[in-house]
């Protein structure tokens, strides 16, 4: 039997879960070329890492089927299904699950994909074994992210949000098998494969770029624009936000919508429909007291974003910051990546290059450790209704 799932969107637009399928009523182009194996994008990504001698580099995304995958409405989606990983694993599983987390990290944030938030987040075994570690919704891409923060992956601190941002960063799914604090050891590899990952799609950022350009849909499917949290807009109901209501939202809010926006490639603005047949769209404001876009990635140079060299560098750093935990000692390496955690600062070593900073991170990112395990659950996929079991 077939359910309704989600918020309502552009015009009382739902979400339908059926038993073997998704039925998602928006664009799925961006979810298709990173879910599907058949994608252009995963086809280029599996050909490359074989070329490089990498093997199956992204085993960790899972190969669902799509249908319509470029109609601007929406079309179906294969459910995942998946097997609970074991409740304890063994070291060596225990460290290939580390790099995975840090090729994730990598993956999505040089590919600028944003909301990846643990409910978002599933993972489990495949159908042949293998760990999946991956997004349900692709709705946000193409962002030039200079930190993996931006992907809600890992927690932003961002005083006004950290605790919002700890609870919800979607890497929470791993804790259950890494622990809390993860081992050292277990925290370079994840260190080493973000980097190598990150060096393994610069090399091949043009193939890429091409893959982007050459879709029919590129510049009208829409790359969603979240202006502010559903639990804001539930919150509008009641009371007044700050800042106020644009009125664009009230005007979706009213037709009992939580409000869509989004962004088109190659134009300006921030976009919504304005049709129920979702034909018309409408602009906010290009100046005056609107929000603004975050820059996106050119494909015109090759994915090359100004912000490609602080994702490495500091990024690394951020990566090893949001795991970092006092009890965390000595040196540590894998691959060409070596740490050393001292007293008050990290050393990091790559490829003979020497990095420090201070051990305290917490201005670029928050930790993922939390006296709570609300989130931290072993089943593929969180629960429908979670309360935090943190003492009040």
């Amino acid at each position: 039997m077939a359910v309704r799932a989600g918020d309502s969107h552009n015009f009382g637009r739902h979400v339908v879960v059926g038993e073997r399928w998704v039925h998602k009523p928006r664009a799925i182009l961006w979810e298709w070329l990173v879910l599907s194996a058949e994608s252009p994008l995963r086809t280029l990504l599996a050909e490359a890492a074989t070329r490089d001698g990498l093997g199956a580099l992204f085993d960790f995304l899972p190969d669902l089927a799509f249908t319509t995958p470029e109609a601007r409405d929406g079309g179906q989606v294969e459910r995942v299904v998946l097997e609970p990983l074991p409740e304890t694993l063994p070291a060596d599983q225990r460290r290939e699950l580390a790099r995975i987390v840090g090729r994730a990290l990598a993956l999505f944030a040089w590919l600028g994909v944003s909301d990846l938030h643990w409910e978002n987040l599933v993972i489990g075994a495949g159908a042949r074994g293998q760990v999946v570690f991956a997004p349900l919704d692709v709705e946000m891409i193409l962002g030039d992210f200079g930190l993996p923060t931006e992907t809600k992956l890992l927690p932003d601190p961002d005083p006004e949000y950290a605790a919002v941002c700890q609870h919800a960063c979607g890497v929470r799914r791993v804790l259950p098998w890494l622990g809390k604090p993860v081992d050292a050891g277990d925290l370079v590899a994840m260190a080493a494969a973000y980097r190598a990952t990150l060096a393994f799609l610069d090399r091949h950022a043009a193939e890429i770029a091409a893959v982007f350009t050459a879709l029919p849909a590129l510049a009208t499917t829409p790359i969603r624009v979240c202006l502010r949290g559903t639990e804001e807009y539930v919150r509008a109901r009641a009371e007044p936000l700050w800042p106020p209501l644009l009125a664009a939202e009230s005007e979706q809010l009213a037709r009992g919508d939580i409000p869509y926006f989004f962004r088109l490639h190659g134009a300006r603005g921030i976009h919504w429909f304005a049709d129920a047949s979702l034909t018309e769209v409408a602009r906010l404001p290009l100046e005056g007291d609107v929000p603004q876009l975050d820059p996106i990635l050119p494909l015109a140079r090759a994915l090359r974003g100004k912000h490609r060299k602080k994702l490495r560098e500091e990024g690394l750093f951020t990566v090893i910051g949001a795991f970092d935990h006092p009890s965390l000692k000595g040196r540590h390496e894998e691959g060409s990546v070596a740490v050393t955690f001292q007293a008050r600062t990290l050393i990091v070593e790559v490829r003979g290059q020497e990095l420090e900073a201070r051990r305290d991170l917490s201005a670029f990112v928050s930790s993922v450790y939390l006296p709570c395990r609300c989130g931290e659950v072993t089943t593929p996929f969180v629960p429908p209704v979670t309360v935090c079991d943190a003492p009040r």
